[in-house]
């Protein structure tokens, strides 16, 4: 693995403030080192979008789900419907999927209830899970500590502490992080991701949201991946091409080879 590249873990090229640029964004990323990219789904209208991303973009693979916003969204055929998007050979895992007790735009309950059903869906499939995680982690882990375990769980965008960290990591867990690591009062993230052990991390954009600095406030890309990167690799004190080995390494423990063949 010399030809080492960074990947984007987490993106939203299909979402509506793109409008129709993806291949310039596509572009942009190859040609700053990122040459994958992980298009996370939030419902099932864009798990089928992330899906033709996917299949129109070589370096786009993607996921299938329901973000705990859109739960109340989930239908007597959802399980289906997804279960049959996961078929698709560039479909990498179940997600994303969780809790948001922050904007309970969807009620507590019913988040609780989807995200149980779609975790079990991803231990069943033999997926890994993409979870979503916010001001909810007391009811996460009493959560799942009764569902059968996916092969691999991404907390996406981890926003706990380091005692959650350590919780997570004694699970298996893998943690992303993005542009929220270089943001000036970020100082639990980079304290977690200084300590996290290297094989479960991965970087992302969650782009269009959260562009790293000096480009916070402005639509992020898979393209500012370096500066998250470049942090990274000074906050955790090694060299840049050890981490994009290592980094590169832990995409495909997760995901699997399909990703980098």
């Amino acid at each position: 693995m010399s030809d080492s590249f960074l990947i984007d873990v987490h993106a939203h090229l299909h979402d509506e403030k793109f409008g129709d640029e993806q291949p310039q964004l596509i572009e942009n990323a190859v040609n700053a080192g990122v040459k994958r990219i992980v298009n996370a789904a939030t419902c099932e209208k864009t798990s089928q979008q992330a899906v033709d991303l996917a299949e129109k973009f070589d370096p786009c693979f993607a996921t299938a789900g329901i973000h705990p916003h859109d739960a109340s969204s989930f239908g007597d055929k959802s399980v289906a419907r997804l279960t049959e998007l996961a078929t698709h050979k560039k479909v990498l895992a179940i997600g994303e999927i969780g809790l948001d007790f922050h904007y309970d735009f969807s009620p507590r309950n019913v988040q609780e209830n989807v995200f149980e059903t779609l975790y079990s869906l991803a231990a069943e499939l033999k997926m890994p899970a993409i979870i979503h995680v916010r001001e909810a982690f007391d009811r996460f882990f009493p959560i799942i500590s009764g569902l059968p375990m996916p092969p691999g769980v991404l907390l996406h965008c981890f926003s706990g502490n380091i005692d959650v960290a350590r919780k997570a990591t004694d699970l298996g867990f893998h943690f992303s992080v993005g542009g929220a690591l270089t943001f000036p009062k970020s100082e639990i993230a980079r304290e977690v991701f200084s300590w996290l052990p290297p094989d479960v991390i991965h970087l992302e954009t969650d782009c269009p949201y959260l562009a790293p600095q000096p480009k916070r406030g402005k639509r992020n890309e898979p393209a500012l991946i370096p500066l998250i990167f470049d942090f990274l690799a000074d906050l955790r004190k090694v060299s840049k091409e050890s981490l994009k080995k290592q980094l590169m390494q832990n995409a495909v423990t997760l995901f699997g080879k399909e990703l980098i063949a």
